[in-house]
């Protein structure tokens, strides 16, 4: 909202380092290094080499169609450009978009005024919203070297907004009768609106608001998208001040320092302990502080809760449970939510998607430590207050559930899944087999459901991306 009225670019890209590439490098023949400047290439043998800008996410074309670069050549050279809308898409090039010299530190392209090509010659239409590639393709002398320092999409109109957007206005107002996945604007919209002000349907899901969000900005990447009867926050965060952040944590590390200095064997205050083990992560999840940019106190934190519990169970364990299974039951009554997993997959899931051998050893992993934390630190002194048993069962669920926070319908899988996981631990406390079970049941979930009955597995703030 305040780059739209300040009239700053929306979308820019600057150039400093490799990684500010796709790939984090140039494709083609030519050699790149991070200077002062910005990115310096140098062309091996005279052939095109090209530079792809990240798209996080879909850039409007149609109504931003200028593209401002920041480059410096000290040869004559040639810039094309490509684009390609969609990864199932065909790209479209555009040759002798722009020149380059010693002379010129500064190229403005009007995309709109371009002859564009496909790779067999057809035309194509100027491009409108780009959400899987953007490119330039340089030619250069041998031996000749590129500067770029920046690029920028501009428009050439002014942005009209009102001052300020009260929970009654609206362009477009949607109905909770539109499906996320079918809805598409009127033709005239589209050419209408650059930045429209979209209000979602009333009592609609956090889910069915994400998918419209996603949808409307494959549509108009710029626009305002709100809720029902919302006006607009005035202010850009909600976090709490970075001075009083960090003073939270210090008082919380400061705590849990204090009651790790008087541990002594067996659990005392299993109450207390339960609630310093389980405030960091809930701080950090619930908080809604893991995001794009996570806040460090709340990283400290949850790091703190995990450390104090880890050096409470070295010190004194509180339950008996071991790593391993030991009896064939052991491995396969933890697996008993993965047919579950597999039926929903089943009924509204899709074809699956081939996930990263890395991704599932670091799942894997990943799920080890969640459930050490639940049943092993939480569950184990649960067990020591007294409740009766289903209750222990009901609290660790819920714990459990409430740690997903804010996707809902994650939060109500992991709950169902983890009271069978608490009551197989307390059954018979191993928790690989359980790691296991909860590891491959999450990423068939991951595979085969994620966009349909669950948007995705993630939580916090990220959620929200």
């Amino acid at each position: 909202m305040s780059l739209l009225r300040s009239g700053a670019p929306l979308w820019q890209w600057t150039l400093h380092q490799p990684s500010d590439l796709v790939a984090g490098r140039v494709f083609g023949s030519a050699d790149l290094t991070a200077t002062t400047d910005g990115l310096t290439i140098v062309s091996r043998d005279g052939t095109p080499f090209e530079m792809g800008l990240p798209l996080a996410g879909p850039v409007d074309l149609a109504h931003w169609p200028l593209l401002r670069l920041a480059m410096q050549s000290d040869h004559g050279g040639v810039v094309d450009l490509i684009y390609q809308p969609l990864e199932s898409a065909e790209p479209c090039s555009a040759h002798h978009a722009a020149t380059v010299s010693r002379d010129k530190t500064q190229l403005a392209i009007d995309l709109r005024d371009l002859a564009w090509r496909s790779a067999d010659g057809r035309t194509c239409r100027p491009p409108g919203v780009v959400a899987y590639m953007l490119r330039l393709r340089v030619t250069l002398p041998a031996g000749a070297m590129l500067t770029v320092h920046s690029a920028a999409l501009a428009s050439t109109e002014s942005t009209s907004l009102p001052a300020v957007i009260d929970r009654q206005i609206a362009d477009i107002q949607l109905s909770g009768a539109e499906a996320a996945d079918a809805w598409m604007p009127q033709l005239d919209a589209l050419a209408r609106y650059r930045t429209p002000i979209v209000r979602l349907p009333e009592n609609a899901s956090a889910e069915a608001m994400l998918l419209l969000r996603d949808r409307i900005r494959q549509y108009w990447p710029a626009a305002i998208i709100l809720p029902f009867g919302q006006p607009l926050p005035t202010e850009a965060s909600t976090h709490m001040p970075a001075w009083l952040d960090t003073g939270v944590c210090g008082l919380y590390l400061g705590w849990l320092i204090w009651l790790a200095m008087r541990q002594r064997p067996g659990v005392i205050r299993p109450w207390t302990e339960i609630a310093a083990i389980a405030a960091g992560p809930f701080w950090l999840i619930a908080g809604l502080h893991w995001g794009l940019e996570p806040s460090l106190p709340s990283i400290t934190a949850f790091l703190g809760a995990f450390i104090y519990g880890g050096q409470s169970e070295w010190r004194r364990r509180p339950v008996e449970w071991s790593w391993w299974g030991r009896r064939w039951s052991d491995w396969l009554y933890p697996l008993v939510p993965l047919p579950v997993a597999a039926a929903l997959t089943w009924a509204d899931g899709h074809h699956l998607i081939h996930l990263d051998g890395r991704h599932i050893l670091t799942y894997i992993g990943w799920a080890l430590v969640q459930q050490w934390a639940v049943l092993a630190l939480v569950t184990g002194r649960l067990e020591r207050t007294g409740l009766p048993r289903t209750t222990v069962i009901l609290v660790t669920a819920s714990l459990f559930g409430l740690l997903h926070t804010p996707n809902g319908s994650l939060m109500q899988l992991c709950a169902l899944a983890e009271l069978w996981w608490a009551w197989s631990f307390m059954r018979s406390p191993r928790l690989i087999p359980i790691a296991l079970a909860h590891a491959a049941s999450a990423l068939l979930v991951e595979s085969g459901l994620t966009g349909h009955l669950l948007r995705s597995l993630e939580v916090s703030a990220r959620f929200f991306l």
